[in-house]
């Protein structure tokens, strides 16, 4: 029963993705721990680092298709603005996906 009480009690915040590009630059500044960012910012840290996880696989996707356009692809073909949507697309789904099971875990 308490524990019912405490569940309608909390409140899950959404982020907008500029707070989560600020939590995750304090992070990498030096002398500061993820813990104290975490705490600073009321974030679980493993949901840190689900949104570390996303970010750099959208890193390593937005490097391979600059290493792409300069094979000889234009940046304004048709082609290329549907890959860019559809890893846009992707990026999002997974952020949504880790926040998804992250919330599913508080239950």
């Amino acid at each position: 029963m308490l524990r019912e009480i405490e569940m309608a009690k909390r409140e899950y915040r959404r982020f907008t993705v500029e707070q989560k590009q600020e939590v995750l630059r304090m992070s990498v500044q030096p002398g500061v721990s993820v813990s104290e960012v975490c705490r600073k910012f009321g974030v679980a840290p493993s949901v840190f680092y689900s949104w570390r996880a996303v970010a750099q696989k959208g890193s390593a996707v937005a490097l391979k298709q600059e290493g792409r356009r300069g094979n000889g692809a234009t940046a304004g073909s048709e082609e290329a603005r549907r890959q860019a949507e559809l890893t846009r697309l992707r990026a999002v789904i997974a952020e949504i996906t880790a926040e998804n099971l992250e919330l599913k875990k508080k239950i």
